[in-house]
């Protein structure tokens, strides 16, 4: 039997603790979570008619935001961890939208579709667990159509150092506690402070996007800089 790769692990950890994922966000951002995905969605192309592909959908909760908006024709979800895609499922069933969306286990580093398929891609804090975020980019600018946009929602730190303390504070101590208590899964929330220190965020994660060929590229950071919005067009 050969061991799992890296993603093939995180996407492991993220069955696991699919059960209680929803609450826990709600719990540890305080709610922020939902105004942070209500913000790109707000940032989608115009048009009423758009064909969007979100990565890493996991319960779906920037998924639903979007087709919420009323501007999706069609979407695409995917997601390595099947068991989070199952919570999805039973959230959208039954909504007027629902037949609009298809779900497929698949990666973001190999995107099952063709080039030029998407008016916009999306991405929300996910990218930093995909293990190559470079590749990513490419692969999301290589769905696009042209004139596409990508909207990636990520964890980065503030600036400031004060809040930066408390901000790392709270990463290090009190949300790998509270989430290993309400998810009975302590390492994952351990894995979750690890990688939002270690993501490249900002200028350099913009810098990333660039090097992915994607123009336009603006960070919008929120509520601090404990978030950032960003923001590319393919050409």
């Amino acid at each position: 039997m050969t061991n799992p790769t890296p993603q093939e692990q995180v996407s492991q950890m993220f069955n696991e603790i699919s059960p209680t994922y929803d609450r826990v966000n709600r719990i540890l951002s305080f709610g922020l979570d939902r105004l942070w995905r209500k913000r790109l969605t707000s940032l989608l192309p115009s048009g009423n008619s758009l064909t969007l592909i979100d990565l890493a959908t996991g319960t779906g909760d920037q998924l639903l935001s979007l087709m919420k908006s009323g501007k999706i024709s069609s979407a695409l979800g995917i997601d390595l961890a099947e068991e989070m895609l199952s919570f999805f499922k039973t959230k959208v069933a039954g909504r007027p939208f629902a037949n609009e969306i298809a779900l497929e286990v698949a990666s973001a580093l190999d995107i099952p579709a063709e080039e030029g398929s998407f008016d916009c891609a999306t991405i929300s804090f996910g990218i930093r667990n995909v293990g190559d975020p470079g590749l990513c980019l490419r692969e999301m600018h290589r769905v696009l159509k042209p004139g596409g946009r990508a909207l990636i929602l990520e964890f980065s730190l503030p600036k400031i150092k004060l809040v930066r303390f408390f901000h790392l504070l709270y990463l290090r101590k009190v949300l790998p506690f509270l989430g290993g208590v309400i998810s009975g899964k302590p390492s994952a929330y351990s894995y979750l402070n690890k990688t939002i220190e270690a993501f490249p965020y900002g200028s350099a994660f913009c810098n990333l996007m660039k090097e992915a060929n994607f123009s336009n590229v603006h960070a919008h950071p929120m509520t601090l800089g404990v978030a950032t919005l960003y923001m590319g067009e393919k050409q």
